[in-house]
């Protein structure tokens, strides 16, 4: 089974140019395939021998470009890598004490990212009062009853913006 690669950038053009030009575009992101860093493109029109007619040819910001991870959040939306993600029933151990190995279940807001091929999630939960530096958990698809230790489940987070629209969000390290 093929994996899905779609990745998504802010266009260099405003949203009312891309709307003139006919650009499919959200809120100025558009999709497609990555072509040498700087442009998402779409849409074989033509190819033969000589060239290929792509539909859509958009300049991108390289900063904003992030890919799409294949799995969706609890609502069913497409988890992106630099996504900021809300996880709810998230199970940490307390590691405010030595030797405390107690299961502490709350919430915490964290960025996805995509390493090595690998979904990731960095979990800063605030236990306590003060937010803990947890480390970073896989994200894997499912329901939060079947996936403990070595995961974060899907079923238990839900996409609330991006590093590059709303990175205050990665301030809070809580949900509210």
């Amino acid at each position: 089974m093929s994996r899905e690669i779609i990745f998504k950038a802010k266009a260099i053009a405003s949203m009312e140019e891309l709307d003139d030009r006919g650009i499919k575009h959200e809120n100025g992101w558009v999709y497609g395939d990555l072509v040498d860093g700087t442009y998402i493109v779409n849409g074989v029109l033509e190819v033969n021998d000589e060239h290929i007619t792509i539909a859509m040819w958009c300049p991108i910001d390289p900063k904003t470009v992030s890919q799409y991870t294949t799995l969706p959040d609890q609502n069913g939306k497409r988890i992106w890598d630099g996504d900021i993600v809300r996880i709810d029933n998230l199970e940490v151990f307390n590691l405010t004490s030595n030797y405390n190995d107690t299961p502490v279940t709350g919430s915490c807001i964290s960025e996805v990212e995509i390493i090595e091929g690998n979904t990731y999630v960095w979990l800063m939960p605030v236990i306590n009062g003060r937010i803990i530096r947890y480390g970073a958990r896989v994200l894997l698809k499912g329901a939060s009853k079947y996936i403990r230790q070595s995961g974060v489940a899907t079923g238990s987070v839900e996409v609330i913006g991006n590093i590059h629209d709303n990175p205050e969000l990665l301030s809070r390290g809580v949900a509210e």
